[in-house]
């Protein structure tokens, strides 16, 4: 690529971000990629080249979005068992200060990119390059090589239906599914060996099987504030996400969700809903581009994002175990709420285009489905209605599905520390 090319591609990117963005966070990038140019890049050779010493008992963390997830559940009962006496804990995140409550000791919070951009810091390769465990949820391939007795533990973020598009470059040692079903999708996913393919579960079950006071409360002021007695929690998967290149252009409506074609749907849902006594919390799904339901006034209908959990200083685990039923279609969250053993809902108006535009991991994925399944705005009414009831017909199937996709346990945390011999 020629040099001229490059400046073309550059100032390119900047006019975008300007555009997208406005003038300061386009400021930011230029300062980022000349403060990279002039050191970072540099540093960072050197550091691969000439490696610092490694740190056996460092534990590095990182995940997407930051503090959350497997990483920040294993993290939590690291802290709260004292394990912290014995190892560092280090985060990577883009700003540390919104952490300092967080401290405690042998914890540290890094920040890994520069200020409004995607590149890292010499700071972020030093931790990566340094600690004997590295635990991620996402992709850790920008470091760019491993070192003799560091551990690179992939604890993903789910495994459900959906089959990949693409294989994935590995880059751990380890990756962890929920049960053993999962050891041969997810070893054609990435293309490895089994052996790199454990079936402990995640940590972030913990989480959901407890609870917490917490979460208990926030649901108790949803409910009262919409007249509610139960709370059923939709989670569809993105259609149209917020990276064109992940789009899945199966469902298009007036509001991009299952189901809800028009705005006559969306008013005589909440209506039901209403009456019913029943409040629907729509979360999004973070690669989905947000919701739009213009000024429709919804009263039961509350649609959820992840800011206002942290708002409320909760993991999304936690508020999962809250629910008294799930809706989902092709997410990985409706395998992970098997283990609640609750009825189940899917959406699967879009399933067609689904199997043609994406595919399945399971020869028949309509078999892991243990809930009722959902076409159309009537049907979704009617399992609204047996929940209110206490109607559920699929506990047999919940349980022969689960046998299948779990490795069930009740510590999950510990049992993901006693495989990798990580003691106090």
């Amino acid at each position: 690529m020629s040099i001229v090319t490059k400046i073309k591609n550059v100032t390119g990117k900047f006019n975008k971000i300007r555009k997208e963005q406005g003038t300061r966070a386009a400021f930011d990038e230029v300062w980022a990629l000349g403060t990279y140019v002039i050191y970072d890049r540099w540093k960072i050779h050197r550091l691969k080249k000439f490696p610092p010493a490694l740190h056996p008992n460092r534990m590095l963390f990182e995940t997407n979005d930051d503090f959350t997830d497997n990483g920040r559940a294993l993290f939590d009962y690291l802290v709260e068992n004292g394990y912290n006496q014995k190892y560092e804990l280090v985060w990577l995140v883009h700003d540390p200060k919104k952490y300092e409550k967080y401290q405690a000791p042998n914890v540290k919070f890094v920040q890994s990119f520069k200020k409004g951009s995607t590149i890292r810091r010499a700071i972020a390769y030093r931790y990566a390059l340094t600690s004997g465990y590295i635990f991620y949820t996402q992709a850790f391939n920008w470091i760019g090589m491993s070192r003799k007795n560091q551990l690179f533990i992939d604890l993903w973020h789910g495994c459900g239906y959906k089959a990949n598009k693409n294989n994935r470059k590995v880059f751990f040692d380890y990756c962890l599914v929920p049960g053993d079903v999962f050891i041969e999708t997810k070893k054609e996913f990435f293309a490895c060996s089994s052996k790199k393919i454990l079936p402990l579960g995640y940590p972030r079950y913990d989480l959901m099987l407890k609870g917490s006071a917490g979460a208990d409360r926030f649901k108790e002021r949803l409910l009262k504030d919409s007249g509610s007695d139960k709370l059923v929690l939709w989670m569809p998967t993105y259609r149209h996400a917020t990276s064109e290149r992940l789009n899945e252009e199966t469902l298009n409506n007036e509001f991009n969700i299952p189901i809800i074609d028009d705005r006559e749907k969306l008013l005589d849902l909440n209506k039901f809903c209403k009456e019913n006594h029943i409040l629907v919390v729509i979360k999004r799904h973070y690669l989905q581009i947000p919701y739009d339901f213009g000024e429709n006034v919804l009263t039961n209908i509350v649609y959820l994002e992840n800011s206002d959990l942290e708002k409320e200083g909760l993991q999304l685990y936690e508020f999962i175990h809250c629910a008294d039923a799930l809706v989902s279609d092709y997410s990985s969250v409706a395998i992970d709420y098997l283990l609640l053993d609750r009825p189940l809902g899917f959406t699967l108006d879009d399933y067609k285009e689904y199997t043609q535009s994406r595919g399945w991991v399971f020869e028949d994925p309509l078999e892991y489905m243990p809930g009722e399944h959902i076409y159309d705005v009537k049907q979704f009414e009617q399992f609204l209605l047996d929940v209110k009831d206490g109607r559920d017909e699929y506990a047999a199937k919940r349980k022969a599905v689960r046998e299948k996709t779990h490795n069930v346990c009740d510590n999950y945390c510990q049992r993901v520390l006693d495989y990798f011999h990580i003691t106090k």
